[in-house]
């Protein structure tokens, strides 16, 4: 059950505006994730198992579906996006549990600053050929998806795009395998991975700080993050014309996703 949990977090790292981590707040592993990366040496044989499981999802997904997920996109956007809604939907009600009326305000403030910046659409691939900039900037491309990948609500592949690494990390984790290419992407994967495990560090210690300090208050920001990372998803999926045929499905499809959201958790905590 980990590991399909761990699949369907990885297949949120390689959708354009869903959350991994608000697909493992809906699945409810997110508070065990942080504390297992945060406190790994006090009990490292149980968290080392935990992690390990999750992990090998993630990279089952990452590796083996980036293309057919691609493909999805591709050929069928809008169902395939309002699946993924319905996959993180059912997030926001628990989120809102940890929440109270007093604090909507940090919701209200997180949802416009997020939904104000998602608009904010930079499509343009970066292309360094400096050695030591390319890894700097692999670096700091790791660093910044450790952190999407920490905080729920903010979508890794949307960052990713605005900043004009989306493709190229795709292709990364697509051709991981390809020997011919295997040099190539060891210069980009190495310093990726290495901005990935720093900013996981220091990321998993403060969203810890926050939690155990200002915990109604992180949950209130987060619940304004997730909330627009929904609508945006809306609003781009809906910006082509479709059929009343494709709309059907696509509404189908989210139910679909809510139902196996909820049958997770079911499965999960009993």
């Amino acid at each position: 059950m980990l590991i399909l949990k761990g699949i369907i977090i990885g297949i949120g790292k390689i959708i354009p505006g869903v959350s991994g981590s608000m697909l493992a707040i809906s699945m409810g592993i997110y508070q065990k994730l942080i504390d297992s990366i945060n406190s790994f040496f006090k009990t490292p044989k149980q968290n080392f198992k935990f992690l390990f499981k999750i992990g090998i999802g993630v990279i089952i997904s990452m590796v083996f579906l980036s293309n057919l997920i691609l493909d999805c996109l591709n050929k069928y956007y809008l169902v395939t996006i309002f699946f993924f809604i319905g996959l993180i939907i059912c997030g926001c009600d628990d989120i809102k549990q940890n929440t109270s009326k007093k604090y909507n305000y940090i919701a209200i403030i997180s949802f416009v600053l997020i939904t104000l910046l998602g608009f904010i659409n930079i499509d343009n691939q970066v292309n360094i050929t400096n050695i030591i900039l390319n890894f700097l900037y692999f670096l700091f491309i790791g660093f910044v998806d450790a952190l999407t990948m920490v905080v729920p609500g903010i979508s890794g592949t949307a960052t990713l795009m605005m900043l004009g690494a989306y493709e190229k990390v795709i292709e990364l984790y697509s051709n991981i395998f390809n020997l011919s290419l295997l040099l190539d992407n060891l210069k980009l994967l190495i310093p990726y991975i290495l901005g990935i495990i720093i900013g996981m560090i220091t990321t998993v210690k403060l969203i810890n700080f926050l939690f155990k300090s200002y915990k109604e208050k992180t949950y209130s920001a987060i619940l304004g993050f997730s909330i627009s990372t929904i609508v945006l998803m809306f609003i781009k999926s809906l910006n082509s014309f479709y059929t009343l045929k494709d709309l059907i499905i696509a509404f189908v499809l989210l139910f679909i996703g809510i139902f196996i959201t909820k049958k997770i958790n079911h499965v999960f905590n009993d």
